[in-house]
């Protein structure tokens, strides 16, 4: 397995949080980026980190609790994105990544 590229857009109240979170599991810094909205909705923060393929397993259960929380806006890992992400959507994509089977490099 290589490295995978995971994208994380969240609320910007979680965006510290996050960011910390994944650096910690990762072993790995993080790009953030603030998007601003122009339909007036609040702004998000998209975080960046490319993550070795031994650490996904220590980054996936802090992205299924920010998920849960309703904090996850948009997530991307390899070349598959899903907006507004639900746990069981993440379990599946998590299982696809484990599995390598129909995983999108992208």
């Amino acid at each position: 397995m290589n490295d995978v590229t995971l994208a994380v857009e969240c609320d910007s109240q979680a965006s510290v949080g996050l960011s910390a979170d994944l650096q910690a599991a990762a072993n790995s810094q993080v790009v953030s980026a603030q998007k601003k909205h122009l339909d007036g909705s609040p702004a998000s923060t998209l975080q960046i980190v490319q993550v070795a393929a031994s650490m996904m397993a220590a980054v996936a259960p802090i992205i299924a609790a920010y998920i849960s929380n309703r904090r996850v806006k948009k997530i991307k890992l390899g070349s598959i994105e899903i907006e507004n992400p639900t746990s069981e959507q993440w379990e599946t994509l998590w299982k696809q990544y484990l599995s390598q089977e129909s995983f999108p490099k992208g």
